[in-house]
């Protein structure tokens, strides 16, 4: 299981991590960039180099574009601390599991440490057989998906 939790989700985090770190750092640039295009805009409007109304269709089509990445810059910084509390809590879950390296028997602490919840779902007959698929919600990590003995995920 440990193992399992920490090829599966830290590699996805951390590659999720670093897109979004990239897009969060190009986005910041262009809202800077975008400040200074507008600001020389205003500047060559004052001086009569452009006139009004070129300003204003020029500025309007800037100000839409910087309003659109400070938007998407407020959606990467909870991107990215979302993903920072699920690498905590994978952390978390990994510590409890080293905890309980040697267990002889499961008991109602160990349950309550490790498992949200479990979602027991209706039966079903599989090959003339009577299967119940079972989810467990760990605390920390969420549910696992794990393979079946029939190529499906339990």
């Amino acid at each position: 299981m440990n193992t399992f939790v920490t090829d599966t989700s830290e590699k996805a985090l951390n590659r999720e991590l670093k897109n979004c770190r990239k897009e969060y750092e190009q986005s910041k640039a262009r809202i800077a960039a975008l400040d200074k295009i507008i600001q020389k805009l205003y500047e060559d409007n004052v001086s009569g180099k452009i006139s009004d109304e070129r300003f204003q269709k020029l500025e309007a089509s800037y100000e839409t574009e910087q309003k659109q990445l400070t938007g998407r810059v407020d959606e990467l910084e909870r991107t990215m601390s979302s993903a920072k509390t699920k690498s905590l809590n994978a952390e978390h879950f990994l510590s409890l599991v080293r905890k309980y390296t040697d267990i002889r028997e499961l008991n109602a602490e160990m349950i309550q440490e490790f498992v949200d919840r479990i979602i027991v779902y209706k039966a079903e007959s599989f090959n003339g057989r009577r299967e119940q698929h079972i989810q467990i919600v760990y605390n920390c990590i969420s549910a696992v998906e794990l393979p079946s003995r029939h190529g499906k995920t339990a």
